[in-house]
């Protein structure tokens, strides 16, 4: 699958330490470059080197870390992470993801989904950039942490409705992470939790936006795993020194990597 050459997409690759539950930001793979480059470009990111010190090895599929990937077709290793067509699932899978089944492109199935697999410890998420319709900062995101809720909670996800309105929960003395936003209803039940990637994130948003939004997009009952149970939106505002993933360990490793900085900076051109 492709898509339109112009519309920049990009996703970042973040590696579990299963021991810690740390995420370290491993990798970015880049989407829909100008036509005179290759249509998808995978590099590896400053976050990579930590992730070396606690167990990380390269992937097998892009060996070189000092490398810049690029091809006109998306990597096998990404698109072994989505469900093929032809399966009697299929539209079931994106539906579940909010998605139009007839228009599904690959790089947001793999945003929306995690791309994560039984057999690893891999996951991926969205770089966000300005939206210009709407609140500035939107991503979309699944809850987290759902098989450790008790059966009142997980009954209660099943109640939620598209749109139904999530609080923001600082659970500070959650044993697993001191940092954990737990995802309440307005009747005080905890349904989920904001993944640990977009913690730092959220922190930031909710200490300089008067009002910071998550809402439920999507719930799927079973037989949807429970990874999948609950798909979530949220909108913020943009502040002005706002710069989401833009840290070090978010930057790219090769020096001919494309550069998306400017999506750190919502004055900055938006094109490439």
């Amino acid at each position: 699958m492709k898509i339109e050459v112009g519309q920049v997409q990009a996703l970042f690759v973040a590696w579990q330490n299963q021991a810690t539950k740390q995420y370290y930001p491993v990798g970015r793979l880049v989407s829909g470059l100008r036509p005179d480059r290759p249509q998808f470009e995978f590099c590896y990111l400053g976050g990579v080197r930590e992730a070396q010190k606690t167990g990380f090895a390269p992937l097998l599929a892009f060996p070189d870390l000092d490398q810049a990937y690029r091809s006109d077709e998306l990597f096998p290793f990404f698109q072994n992470r989505l469900m093929p067509p032809g399966r009697a699932e299929y539209r079931a899978y994106l539906t579940n993801l909010a998605m139009d089944p007839d228009h599904a492109d690959p790089m947001t199935v793999l945003m929306r989904s995690g791309g994560g697999r039984v057999t690893d410890a891999i996951e991926m998420f969205e770089v966000p950039k300005v939206a210009h319709e709407g609140s500035p900062y939107q991503t979309h995101f699944l809850a987290h942490g759902i098989r450790y809720l008790n059966h009142e909670s997980q009954q209660r996800i099943g109640s939620l409705q598209p749109n139904d309105r999530l609080l923001i929960m600082h659970d500070l003395q959650n044993p697993a992470d001191k940092l954990a936003l737990a995802l309440r209803t307005d009747d005080r039940v905890v349904v989920g939790y904001l993944p640990r990637y977009l913690l730092d994130e959220a922190f930031n948003l909710l200490q300089s936006c008067a009002t910071v939004e998550v809402f439920v997009a999507r719930v799927n009952p079973t037989p949807a795993p429970l990874q999948q149970r609950m798909l979530c939106g949220l909108e913020a505002c943009w502040p002005p020194e706002f710069r989401p993933f833009c840290e070090d360990h978010y930057r790219p490793i090769p020096v001919d990597a494309t550069d998306l900085s400017r999506w750190c900076d919502p004055n900055a051109d938006p094109h490439p």
